[in-house]
This record gives structure tokens, sequence and C-alpha cells, in this order.
């Protein structure tokens, strides 16, 4: 696994972690990433490596053509239950012209399938990936019957093996219409801005309808592509780990488990979690119990992701881009504030950076962007602030109101407008 300035090897499973590895700095242990990189491109096979057995190559391809391969795909075939989520760019058969993203996921039988959530949604929603067809995927049994394929009953039905598989996964398969890129792809600020506020709007109109997404990260944020309709500027997707509303309230849904997987309390990518959420989750580590049901996630703890989101991908951005080359100082101290935010892999370091974070105001970011990016990030970087600011207990339900209320921007909202 590779971080802003490190990575670490580590032999892993379905379950977690089977073997720690160590950590090392790209800079200094090159040679050691380079010899990983060789051993996995070298002396693993493609399903080694993940290549999901339910999608062959289509004939007449192969993986060194010039032109990417295709794979058939279909929803009744032997997947593979091993890989977390995978995405590709496809076509669909009937129609040649029609792209789309096809998903395939693990899901937990203890949730809602994805197929489910999309379903709660009454209307095409602008800034929210749009469903095409999907559900979990099923294998052929005996008499002609159908069941979903999961770890458990490919054991049965392939090795004879009825032994139990704690917390079984469930093979999801779900194609979406709407394909974009990255929030770092943009070409220019006002792509950014408006693409950013579209995938706002969708979110909002997620939360309006009773789903929170509980997911925001990098890869669920996207620009929605050239020439788009006015509001798909930008949209939100994957909500594989969305919350219904019950009685106003969004609590972890998280069934009892045998499993010992490590984050299976609470769901969000660590990175860019809530820094409320990350501060129970170390509570949780030192009592070494948790109690989902009462965790209650609200509307706060998305946005602030989102924030870090936007941090994230104009840093990547013009780092990539080597944008600030000309002042090599101010270089420094973006690269520095990135690998703080978001170089850490456990909890504690990622806690500390997003505290180094809030405690000294990143002026020198402010001061190299352009002004309307300024002024953006200037503003969620002060509504992040306000969030995480330490209080009295008996007033911080008053503040997070405050926070959510302030980052509505509909009608009858008395409150400016942070992000626009």
């Amino acid at each position: 696994m590779s971080y802003a300035c490190s990575f670490t090897a580590i032999n892993s499973a379905l379950v977690g972690t089977i073997a720690e590895g160590h950590d090392y700095d790209i800079d200094d242990n090159l040679d050691i990433l380079v010899n990983v990189v060789l051993h996995l491109t070298t002396h693993m096979t493609t399903y080694q490596l993940g290549h999901d057995g339910s999608a062959p190559l289509l004939e007449g391809h192969s993986y060194y053509q010039v032109e990417y391969p295709s794979f058939p795909v279909n929803m009744g075939a032997d997947g593979d239950t091993r890989r977390g989520t995978a995405t590709w760019r496809a076509v669909s058969v009937r129609n040649k012209k029609e792209v789309v993203v096809l998903k395939t996921l693990r899901r937990s039988q203890t949730r809602q399938n994805e197929f489910n959530i999309y379903g709660h949604i009454k209307s095409p929603l602008s800034g929210v990936a749009e469903f095409s067809l999907g559900d979990d995927v099923c294998i052929h049994a005996a008499r002609g019957t159908h069941v979903h394929v999961s770890v458990g009953i490919l054991r049965s039905l392939i090795l004879n093996d009825d032994i139990g598989v704690p917390d079984d996964p469930i093979l999801h398969r779900l194609a979406l219409k709407t394909v974009g890129r990255p929030l770092w792809d943009a070409e220019i600020t006002k792509d950014f801005i408006l693409g950013s506020l579209a995938a706002l709007k969708g979110h909002q109109g997620l939360v309006e309808q009773g789903i929170l997404h509980r997911d925001m990260s990098p890869g669920n944020i996207f620009l929605g592509g050239p020439g788009c309709a006015e509001g798909w500027e930008g949209f939100v997707a994957d909500l594989e780990l969305a919350s219904l509303n019950t009685r106003g309230i969004f609590r972890e849904e998280t069934a009892a488990s045998s499993s010992k997987a490590p984050g299976a309390e609470i769901t969000g990518t660590a990175l860019f979690m809530a820094k409320e959420l990350l501060d129970m989750m170390i509570i949780s580590d030192k009592s070494k119990k948790v109690h989902p049901a009462q965790i209650e996630r609200g509307v706060h703890h998305d946005l602030e992701s989102f924030i870090l989101v936007l941090f994230y991908a104009v840093v990547r951005r013009g780092l990539n881009r080597r944008l600030w080359a000309e002042n090599e100082a101010d270089e420094d101290l973006i690269k520095e504030l990135y690998c703080d935010m978001f170089g850490g892999h456990t909890i504690r370091h990622i806690r500390r950076g997003r505290s180094s974070f809030l405690g000294v105001q990143p002026s020198y970011l402010f001061g190299v962007v352009d002004t309307p990016m300024a002024a953006l990030l200037y503003g969620c970087w002060n509504l992040s602030k306000l969030q995480c600011v330490t209080t009295d207990p008996t007033h911080k339900a008053d503040i997070l109101a405050e926070v959510d209320q302030t980052m509505r921007w509909g009608s009858g909202s008395a409150k400016p407008k942070l992000i626009t």
C-alpha cells in the first residue's frame, strides 16, 4: 500500500490483515518499492492479482494489445468474491454507443445492497450518478434454482465444504449511466468549483430523500463529462455504505458480527473521515468495545469529509502539474501539508495530521491559488475549524446544528452561502 510519503507491504485477506508489514520511506527505499512492483508484475497470475473469474477476455482480445482489451460480463456467473470494489468503463452489449461504469463489489449480508439504496431515490437526481441496472450476482444451483454468489456457496458447490463462513460476503454488480472524471482533472478553477457545487447539491438531494452517503472520498466525487447539462458539472457516486434516515437520525447499521475485521464498526474512508468519528474509533480501540447503534451520523460528518476531498484534489492537482514549482518554499510547505493530511495509515496518525491541519491556517496554500479558489478553501477551512472546536458538551449540539445550517443553500436559509 502506498501513501503520500511512504509505503508498506502487507499480506491481507477478506477478514483483514494476516501479516503486518514494515513502513518504508519512498525516497530512502525506492529500490525496495521497485522490487515489490517487479515481483507483483512478473511472478503473479492475473487471477492472483484480482482478475474476476466471471469476466473472461473477449474472443480475439489479449492483455498485450495496443487498445484496452474487452471482457464480457453478466449477472449470472461464478464471480470472484475476494476483491474489494472495482470499477471499469464499459459499453452495453445491446447498445454499443451506451457507455456505463461497471462496478463489482462484495457486500456484507448485514447491509442493504446498493441496488436497493438506489431504489429509494424517488426520481433522477442531478448531481448523483444515475443507476442503470444491477443486483446481487446469482449462480445456477440444484433443480433449476438460483442462489447468490458468496464465499460459502462457492465452497459448498465446488469443494463440498459446508463449513459456515462468518459474515459471508455476497458478490454484487451494477452499472451506472453517469461517467465522470476525478476532481483534480479540472482544467480551470471554474470547472472545479462548479463541479464541486453540483456534487454537493447532489448530496443535499440525497439527504432530503432520507439518504446519507457516509463515504465522501476522492473516489466518490467526480466532475461531469464535456458538454454536460447544467447541474451535472459534478456528481457523487457509490452508495454502498449509505444509511437510510430513521426518525430524523442516521445511525450505523452494522449488525452484530463475529468478524474482527479492522474498521468494521464505523463506515467510511479513514483518511477523509470526520474528526469526531476518528476520535470515537480511538476511544473504541482503547476500550476494545464499540456500540455502533449509539453512533449518530449527521450531515456535518459527510460535509467535513467533502471539505477534506476538496483540499486533497486542489493540492494533488497543483503538485501533479507542478503549478507551484517556481516558489520552492511554498511548494515544500504544501508537500508537507499533503503528507500530514493524507499520508497517515493508522487512525492515530491520521488524527494527528488532521489536528495539525486545523491548528494552523495554511495561508501559504491560499496564497498560491487564484482568488475564487482561495475564497473557497478559506471558507471551508474555517468551517472545519468551527466544527472541530473542543467545547462544553452541552453546547456541542448547538454548534453542529449551526454548521449544518451554514452549509445549506436552500430557500429559507438566512445564512451566507460559503460554497458557491
